[in-house]
């Protein structure tokens, strides 16, 4: 029977262990709570409240011995609140199915999924509130401290076609810091204190787009024309990690927006137009993950 466990281990094993070239953990599950009150230190921008809700899985599933997987990363995400006077309650939910390839007597990588993608208002009809995109990323391993990455990322966003170039690093400083991310995305600075408390500080960029309810299908002579919102949001913290058991932590992150956006849109095959709300903002964000660290 430990026989039998064994084997059934080592497919996981495998794939984490190639998985640690490129970051130091990976949390196979994570639920967060983002604030943002309603006031920041610009009195200028727009007022924004939101409330912020996320889980996020990671399931990888291991095909050849040389750390080959294909990796499913189902997702939810629900916000609700208000941008000056104009009240959002909208609600995303999605799956990324990606592959993994390890290229054998090579230090080259290569990571590509495929992103599907419900975004709309939360509880209303919306037409055509699927989205789908995918990433291509490439991995280049200098030597056991340093990992280069480069790609790109593509989605189908409901104000249009949406391209971004990606440009990664993982770097191990030393024994207890670590730099690491894929810019325009995310970038982190570690610094571990002890086995059981982390600290440090990251850059996050975000933009996506959601579908709304049409009241007037015909509005401004484009009967093609649908409703959306899009957000974009860029965020720079202080974060602290708490593990409560090897695996288990909770973490507590706060900071600012800076160029926030929120655009409530109308985009036809004629028409496109958007009414645009400012707001740079502090936030706050609390997480509980289940995590497995290789460093």
């Amino acid at each position: 029977m430990k026989k039998k466990k064994l084997l059934l281990s080592l497919p996981v094993c495998l794939f984490l262990s190639f998985y640690s070239l490129s970051q130091p953990y990976i949390d196979l599950a994570k639920i967060s709570y983002t604030l943002s009150p309603a006031e920041g230190l610009n009195k200028k921008t727009n007022p924004l409240h939101s409330n912020l809700y996320s889980i996020n899985l990671t399931l990888p599933l291991e095909l050849q011995k040389n750390g080959d997987a294909i990796i499913m990363n189902p997702f939810f995400e629900h916000n609700k609140g208000m941008i000056s006077n104009q009240r959002f309650h909208i609600a995303s939910e999605g799956l990324s199915l990606g592959f993994l390839n390890k290229l054998e007597h090579s230090n080259w990588s290569f990571y590509s999924a495929f992103i599907l993608r419900r975004n709309k208002e939360a509880g209303q009809k919306a037409d055509d509130a699927l989205q789908y995109g995918g990433v291509i990323l490439a991995s280049h391993e200098k030597n056991k401290f340093v990992t280069l990455k480069f790609g790109l990322y593509y989605n189908k966003e409901f104000f249009g076609n949406y391209f971004m170039p990606l440009a990664g690093l993982y770097w191990k400083i030393d024994n207890k810091n670590n730099l690491f991310g894929v810019l325009p995305g995310n970038m982190i600075y570690e610094h571990k204190v002890n086995k059981s408390f982390y600290y440090g500080i990251l850059f996050r960029a975000t933009t996506n787009s959601y579908r709304r309810e049409i009241i007037d299908p015909c509005f401004g002579g484009d009967c093609s024309a649908k409703n959306y919102l899009r957000i974009d949001d860029n965020q720079s913290g202080l974060f602290s990690d708490i593990y409560i058991s090897k695996n288990i932590l909770f973490s507590g992150e706060a900071g600012y927006t800076v160029l926030r956006r929120y655009r409530f849109g109308t985009k036809g095959e004629k028409s496109h137009s958007y009414t645009n709300y400012r707001n740079d903002n502090f936030y706050f964000k609390l997480s509980m993950s289940y995590r497995i660290r290789f460093k």
